[in-house]
């Protein structure tokens, strides 16, 4: 089976879920496999999604990243009902200054977006990935709404911090591209959002490269950022020591 195909989870409920395992870093480890996971919204997975989720996978936590607003009206989903522990860090949800919402293209608005959450959010990167390090919640999943932006950010400061290359992390966001039509399909039947494209939704590599740019420009890398933010350096330590190999 190649890394690929063994990356992605095939479920009835979801269609971005997958694996952040695999990647090797900078110092010849490789990022373990079944520890971490990334998703779009699970609130409408299946019964049989649950069971694999939770006894195959294993998975004993969620971290869920949308707006309040989003999870009252899309709901938590069985997997937040089936018993392991839940928890919301909404990133994109305004705090003094609320995000951008235009812009010239798709592309640049969404790096608006990524570096509005930058700036604004970093206290909930901070207790997300304090979260997610947490031995008694792995093997987890994070999640926002397509599991593009949102989860993007986070799983590109993870992936950051344990060093995988930027190649490696532009190539984990942009594998969202490869089932952008499922998740269009989706995102149409919500309300507001029934005139979505295509084009208007993909998963633009400049707009994550401008991210990674931003974070060592401005703050001196994905690791000083979340220092900055308060997450500990054990708590680093510690999600290396458990995620990689």
């Amino acid at each position: 089976m190649s890394q690929q195909m063994e990356r992605r989870i095939p479920l009835e409920g979801c269609v971005n879920f997958r694996d952040l395992g695999g990647y090797p870093t900078v110092d010849g480890r490789n990022v373990r496999w079944r520890r971490l996971f990334r998703a779009d919204a699970p609130n409408t997975l299946t019964e049989s999604d649950v069971h694999t989720i939770t006894q195959t996978l294993g998975v004993s936590a969620v971290v869920d990243l949308r707006n309040s607003g989003g999870v009252l009206a899309d709901g938590r989903g069985l997997l937040a009902l089936s018993g392991i522990s839940y928890h919301q860090f909404p990133f994109l949800e305004r705090r003094g200054t609320a995000p951008p919402t235009d812009g010239v293209d798709a592309e640049n608005r969404l790096s608006e977006i990524y570096q509005w959450m930058l700036r604004n959010s970093g206290s909930l990167v901070a207790q997300a990935f304090t979260t997610l390090a947490q031995g008694v919640n792995q093997p987890a999943v994070f999640h926002c709404s397509a599991g593009k932006d949102r989860t993007g950010i986070l799983a590109a400061t993870i992936l950051s911090v344990l060093g995988v290359s930027q190649e490696d992390i532009l190539r984990d966001y942009l594998m969202t591209n490869e089932v952008i039509d499922g998740i269009l399909d989706r995102i149409k039947k919500m309300p507001g959002f029934e005139h979505s494209t295509r084009e208007g939704i993909m998963a633009p590599r400049a707009a994550m490269e401008k991210f990674l740019d931003v974070t060592q420009s401005e703050f001196g890398g994905s690791e000083a950022y979340l220092l900055h933010h308060g997450v500990q350096p054990i708590t680093i330590d510690f999600i290396r020591e458990s995620l990689l190999v």
